[in-house]
């Protein structure tokens, strides 16, 4: 345990019961226990635990980082209002892992819960949180290291396995959604929006997937003035298209 914190392990239904270990071997960490959940939400998991930390800064870490023994006391004199903090030099292992206040990550509602499988739910809420005015910082890389595995292991639990696919669902997604807010000066999207938008790049990119990749086009409503009324029985509506081409090879 790290001194002057808290800690919370979330177990999303893990078949090695990390919940039972956990409460056995260190009683004085929190679990939030998940059942019945085959496929792991990473998001939705990030959001469980956040919300049952009581402190007013939340670091939320991946299950394959060790972190150092110090990294309270060290992090402590770096945190300041208005600013979210990641490792620097980065492990790549810990690219998901990240210190920010509990205002700041409930002002964008936290991890978005649209996106499934693996990849980019760690860009979407360092993105949201600049849009809102959160600038990034850094503490020292040392503090934090990952611990080495393949991809068979990261995505074991997701309905998608083809991690690069469901990066690119994800990623297609966060920016198109990225567009919007900054278009309506938001930090959040209502749920059905989200929704929509993530259903429709799913769509095209299977569809691209299986058949011939040449790319593919998604026409997405503005969340804010979709449609104007004009004269007479005309009425304007607005939407933003965005076309996914193939580059390569």
């Amino acid at each position: 345990m790290q001194p002057d914190s808290e800690c919370i392990v979330v177990d999303y239904d893990c078949p090695d019961g990390t919940a039972d270990w956990v409460q056995a071997n260190c009683p004085e960490v929190k679990v939030v226990r998940v059942y019945d959940a085959p496929r792991f939400h990473k998001s939705h998991a990030g959001n469980l635990g956040a919300a049952e930390a009581t402190a007013p800064w939340l670091c939320l870490i991946d299950a394959d980082i060790v972190v150092d023994r110090a990294f309270v006391e060290r992090l402590a004199p770096l945190l300041v209002s208005g600013a979210y903090l990641r490792p620097s030099p980065l492990d790549w292992n810990a690219y998901g892992s990240f210190v920010c206040s509990r205002k700041d990550f409930d002002a964008v509602e936290g991890y978005d819960e649209v996106m499934e499988n693996s990849g980019c739910m760690d860009d979407d809420i360092y993105r949201r949180l600049e849009i809102s005015g959160v600038k990034q910082k850094t503490f020292p890389g040392e503090l934090f290291v990952g611990i080495p595995h393949d991809d068979t292991i990261r995505t074991q639990f997701y309905e998608i396995k083809d991690r690069s696919f469901s990066q690119t669902v994800n990623a297609v997604y966060a920016n198109i959604k990225h567009d919007l807010l900054r278009y309506a000066s938001e930090s959040i999207l209502p749920l059905a929006t989200r929704r929509i938008i993530y259903a429709e790049v799913r769509a095209v990119l299977l569809d691209r997937l299986e058949g011939p990749r040449s790319g593919g086009r998604i026409e997405i409503s503005l969340p804010v003035g979709s449609s104007v009324p004009m004269h007479g029985k005309w009425e304007l509506h607005r939407k933003w298209i965005f076309d996914l081409r193939n580059v390569g090879p």
